[in-house]
Parts: C-alpha cells; structure tokens; sequence
C-alpha cells in the first residue's frame, strides 16, 4: 500500500468512525479521543485532515448527505411521464426521510444548529435544497412541456415533498415509529403523487 492509499484509508477510518459516535452519541457527548479510540492514531493526524472536531463534524454531515442522496440523483425521470417520474422520486426520498439513520442525521443537525448556523446552512443546501432543486427541474420541464400548470416550480417542490413526508417525518425523530417498510413507502407515495397531480396538472380544454 502506498503512503497515499495508506492516508487515504486512514482518513475514510477516521470519517466513519465519527460519522457513527456523532450519530449515536452527538456533538457534544464526542470527543476526539473517542474517536481515536476507534481507529487509533493521533490528534495531529486527525488536525491534519479535518482541521479541529468542528470541521469533522461538517465532513461527517456532508457525507452522510452525498450517500444518502446519491440512488435518489442517479434515478433518470427524463424518459417518464410526471406520474412515473414523481412516484420514483418520492418513494427514494421518503426511503432516505423514514430510515433510522436519516432521522438521526436531523435529530443531530436540529440540536446543534444554534451552536453552528454554518453547518445548518451547509446541511440544508447540501440536502434538502438538492432535492428540491432535482424536483424543481424537472417540474419546469413538465411545465414547457404542457404536463403541469404554470405556476412557481420551487413551491410545487416543497408541497410535494410535505405530501410525501406526512407525520412520518416527526414520528421518526421523535422515535415513536419505525422506519416504513418499501410496501408502505409505495402505498403512501402512490397516494400523494395521485393528490398533488390532482392540483397541479394542466387542466385541457373542455373539462371542468
């Protein structure tokens, strides 16, 4: 093994193992030491690739987004109609919103927002902001195309992801349910998707 391939490594061991203590644990009940103890090597080690707990604590929250993200940016919607497309979409999202993990990244990120408004903004424009965009996209396209109704994109956007996280949202960060099982994530979405189109699709001529 090279010595890059060696601090490669390293570094990925270092990530992982914050990336789960700051899951299980949180910001504050974490230190440095702990995460050594997982991993070994030293603070000097760890200074060097993340600069201080802080900036650890940013790169878990963004990797946590890219890996939680990444099934949901590589579904290719072009080719279905917005029935399809949306269905697709939300049953990713809604995986990623109801998951066990998922709800602790926003239990986290919502405890130590006020502490770190920085890393909230970076969160929310690394996560929640990319599927809205993703969705947005997309409704704009449908919208040239005669699919949907005009009207402001990045709003639909946002009304579709509420139709699709309902109470499942706050029951999971609460801990009061577990995650949905995927026939229940394609029953809830199905519905949702149906409701929303229900509103926004263009409505042709001659129809009430």
């Amino acid at each position: 093994m090279t010595p890059s391939s060696r601090k490669q490594k390293k570094r990925s061991e270092i990530l992982q193992a914050a990336r789960k203590l700051f899951l299980e644990r949180g910001y504050d009940a974490v230190s440095l030491d702990d995460i050594l103890a997982q991993v070994g090597g030293s603070k000097s080690t760890l200074y060097t690739y993340y600069g201080d707990k802080e900036g650890l604590f940013a790169a878990t929250l963004v990797q946590i987004c890219e890996d939680k993200l990444r099934p949901l940016l590589a579904t290719d919607v072009s080719h279905l109609n917005p029935k399809e497309a949306l269905n697709s979409i939300g049953r990713q999202f809604l995986l990623i919103a109801s998951s066990e993990e998922g709800g602790a990244v926003f239990r986290t990120i919502i405890a130590e927002s006020q502490r770190f408004p920085q890393l909230a903004s970076h969160f929310f424009s690394s996560g929640p902001a990319v599927t809205i965009r993703l969705l947005q996209d997309n409704m704009e396209r449908w919208q040239k195309a005669g699919h949907l109704r005009n009207g402001d994109c990045e709003a639909f956007a946002v009304q579709f992801l509420g139709l699709m996280m309902g109470n499942f949202h706050l029951k999971v960060l609460l801990g009061l349910m577990e995650p949905l099982t995927e026939k229940q994530i394609k029953a809830w979405v199905a519905r949702g998707v149906d409701v929303f189109l229900e509103g926004t699709q263009q409505t042709h001529k001659g129809r009430a």
